[in-house]
């Protein structure tokens, strides 16, 4: 039990999250593509919708905080940490535009 520390967990759960963000990223696309077929749309009025854009862009979100916490330098930090903000205010803006459009 004491090699406990030779595994960066830290890092590996940094690396999750990026997996995790790229996962539901092709999830997203994936689903997109099988209702713009069968709908008879096109995928990009498909993404469109935003279910779909909230989707993209939480995953983005992972993405980002799973590089930010892996990045070595502090530029590296403050780049990806803005993109995780951008992101995640996309994310809820498509959340609440997705609430509105149900009513």
């Amino acid at each position: 039990m004491e090699n406990l520390d030779l595994i960066d967990w830290r890092m590996v759960g940094f690396a999750s999250l990026w997996i995790l963000g790229l996962a539901l990223i092709l999830t997203t696309l994936g689903f997109a593509n099988f209702h713009a077929h069968t709908g008879s749309k096109r995928m990009r009025e498909v993404l469109g919708e935003p279910g779909y854009r909230a989707a993209v862009n939480a995953g983005l979100t992972l993405f980002c905080l799973g590089l930010l916490g892996s990045s070595l330098s502090w530029w590296e930090t403050v780049l990806w940490g803005l993109l995780a903000a951008a992101f995640l205010s996309y994310t809820i803006a498509a959340f609440i535009s997705r609430g509105r459009d149900s009513e």
